[in-house]
């Protein structure tokens, strides 16, 4: 057992700093995102076995909040700077909760439809503040620091809460479905109060100012923008493309697919915060960002290798596919993150945070459809067009970032 004892040590002390500021915070994501596990892993299963929704409906209502969401981002960025982000983003945790409660009551697909548009809503908000927040805590290395926390502290959350879920699969009944949703909702209300403990942020912009929409006009950052949406989509691949691709063209078995996850799990908790280290300044996380790019691209070529093969081959590919997918994860999301804040104006970070969130969300609701038809339609072919892509964008965002390509209007 020490071996255990010792991962569970060393995974306990990336999760809770030191610094009571970012104790705060991480301990309001850790609540937050372990309610989320609870809801991801039983929500599609419950509407559609349950509730009786077709699976086709459940993922168009999706999608479209998806869509519907993205465009509060900017707006919500515009607020963070005229309101200060922490009162607003504890009322879109509140918001969220009861939304979240409101799904116990669905019982058709318009009310689902409705909530999940909602829902969609106040998590952009939320989100946006939450990195307005970072950005305006600290600066340089100290905000890709706390976001490098918030991150290896929402993987080990959501890793928590889907474990935590599977007691209702295993129950299988609508009320222990329900129970996890009620847990999630509960989650959102008790999270708005420890963030409600963090130090209020001074307004950074005048509230009779006119808006400005600088970040809009912003050509080099709106440029980086795109890039990254691009590169966002390395972390569709993981929850999309590459559990079909064991499942449908590899002889792996179907349960590696959670021993690879896995992988990807325990390193974004154990090495994300260690990684992020010294990538405060924008030319360093211009590089990582172009290190990321060649590594999603090897592992592109790893995941196309493993199928046709036997079966331990394939899953020695898939787990060292993995391994690179995960570095190339850690070393983009900090580059990324260096990038947002630093090439931001101070005075409008939330507005610029706000538009740097449409890449992640665009990625999120147009790249499943797309990394599909690369990886199963195309099958090896299509992960050898987007290893292409994904070492081009790496480049091509290190070029934008460190050269003056673009005059900022």
């Amino acid at each position: 057992m020490p071996e255990k004892s010792t991962l569970i040590h060393r995974i306990r002390a990336k999760a809770i700093p030191n610094d009571p500021i970012l104790r705060i915070f991480a301990t309001a994501t850790l609540i937050n995102t372990f309610g989320n596990g609870l809801f991801m892993t039983v929500e599609v299963i419950y509407f559609t076995t349950v509730v009786g929704l077709s699976a086709a409906k459940v993922a168009l209502a999706l999608s479209i909040a998806g869509g519907v969401s993205l465009l509060f981002s900017i707006p919500a960025g515009h607020f963070a700077d005229r309101r200060g982000p922490r009162d607003v983003a504890v009322l879109a945790y509140t918001a969220e909760g009861f939304v979240m409660a409101g799904f116990f009551f669905v019982h058709s697909y318009l009310p689902f439809l409705l909530l999940s548009v909602v829902l969609g809503i106040v998590g952009t908000i939320g989100q946006t503040m939450r990195m307005a927040m970072i950005s305006k805590l600290g600066a340089g290395d100290e905000r890709v620091t706390i976001r490098a926390y918030q991150r290896s502290v929402t993987n080990f959350g959501i890793a928590m809460g889907t474990v935590f879920a599977g007691i209702s699969l295993a129950i299988n009944t609508r009320a222990g479905y329900q129970t996890m949703m009620l847990l999630d909702a509960a989650t959102f209300v008790i999270a708005s109060q420890v963030f409600k403990r963090l130090p209020f942020v001074e307004p950074t912009v005048e509230k009779g100012e006119p808006f400005s929409f600088t970040a809009l006009k912003d050509r080099k950052f709106l440029g980086v923008t795109v890039l990254n949406g691009i590169m966002s989509l390395h972390f569709v691949l993981q929850n999309v493309a590459i559990p079909l691709w064991v499942v449908k063209e590899t002889n792996a078995p179907r349960w590696w697919v959670s021993v690879i996850m896995f992988v990807n799990t325990i390193g974004v908790i154990l090495f994300q915060v260690r990684v992020s280290r010294g990538s405060g300044d924008i030319k360093v996380g211009a590089k990582l960002i172009q290190r990321a790019g060649f590594a999603v691209a090897i592992a592109c070529l790893l995941y196309a290798l493993s199928s046709g093969v036997n079966v331990f081959m394939a899953c020695t590919l898939l787990i060292l596919a993995m391994i690179v997918h995960v570095y190339g994860e850690l070393v983009g999301s900090s580059g990324s993150w260096s990038v947002g804040f630093g090439m931001a104006d101070e005075k409008h970070q939330g507005q610029y945070q706000g538009v740097y969130q449409l890449s992640w969300g665009v990625g999120g609701t147009l790249g499943p459809s797309f990394v599909t038809a690369m990886a199963i339609t195309l099958g090896q072919r299509g992960w050898v067009y987007m290893a292409i892509m994904f070492a081009i964008t790496g480049t091509l965002t290190h070029k934008l970032v460190t050269n003056k390509w673009f005059a900022n209007s």
